[in-house]
């Protein structure tokens, strides 16, 4: 259980570095874009962590 543990903070640590990195680019908005674009990405990291913990937690974590 400490091995899963312990991966699960090493990707919830890589998962918001890459979100900080993503939302802090500067937005295209010369090509019509969306200036929140850059933001979503540290909200989809969120959605996924909630998805993968819950799909963890369903399937894969021992009944005690």
């Amino acid at each position: 259980m400490k091995g899963m543990w312990t991966f699960l903070q090493t990707a919830l640590v890589f998962l918001c570095t890459v979100a900080v990195a993503f939302a802090n680019e500067p937005a295209k908005e010369a090509a019509g874009g969306d200036p929140y674009a850059a933001v979503y990405y540290a909200w989809y990291a969120l959605i996924t962590i909630i998805l993968l913990w819950g799909i963890y937690d369903s399937f894969f974590r021992p009944i005690d």
